[in-house]
């Protein structure tokens, strides 16, 4: 896939996604591309997770206290690589769950479908991982997500032709699923960055972000 393309469809995607949605509906697309569309833009999430890790530090609460700390620029990069392709698993792994549950909500089961919602659906939430770089932009992180769920909602009875009267609950489910998706990846992401860091907080080295 030719990358201005991609970029150009992730801005329209954002910009105009009805009329978006309308047109991929009936697009022929493979597995493949979906997943090089993913990886282009999951790419502001892996920087905003490297620079904010290792250049310019976080800040955590921990027993009634603020402590910064920032890793060494090894272990950022290491970690944002991982959260980086377990962030795409993620997104892929939505989609077979989205298809899965299409016939419980009177929708079509089509996996190319419900993987095209997903991906496309993901875009400014995976955006708006860039904001991560810095602490106080993380409410710009918490509003890509929101956009996305906003984007889902319009594109489940486009893409999955989920009738009225099912949309709301199929979109609720599926979000109750992707959440608990997230917590799995977090949980893994964090649980393997405390370990490699020699523990949980309060047990590691602090180090000064600056």
């Amino acid at each position: 896939m030719d990358i201005s393309k991609i970029i150009n469809r992730g801005i329209n995607v954002i910009l105009k996604p009805k009329q978006i949605f309308n047109e991929i509906k009936t697009e022929q697309t493979t597995l493949q591309n979906l997943i090089i569309y993913l990886a282009v833009f999951a790419l502001p999430g892996l920087i905003g997770y490297i620079i904010g890790y290792g250049v310019v530090g976080i800040t955590y609460s921990y027993r009634f206290a603020y402590l910064s700390y920032k890793v060494g620029i090894g272990h950022a990069v290491g970690f944002g690589i991982f959260y980086y392709i377990m962030t795409i698993i993620g997104v892929i792994a939505f989609g077979y769950v989205v298809n899965f549950l299409a016939p419980n909500f009177k929708s079509k089961q089509n996996l190319i479908q419900a993987m095209k919602l997903v991906v496309f659906t993901a875009t400014p939430a995976l955006l708006a991982g860039i904001f991560n770089i810095f602490p106080p932009l993380g409410l710009l992180v918490i509003l890509g997500a929101i956009y996305s769920l906003y984007l889902l909602y319009i594109g489940i009875p486009v893409l999955m032709e989920t009738p009225n009267d099912q949309h709301i609950i199929y979109l609720i489910i599926s979000i109750v699923v992707y959440i608990v998706i997230v917590f799995i990846i977090s949980w893994i992401t964090s649980s393997l960055m405390w370990a490699a860091l020699g523990g949980y907080p309060g047990s590691v080295t602090i180090l000064p972000p600056y």
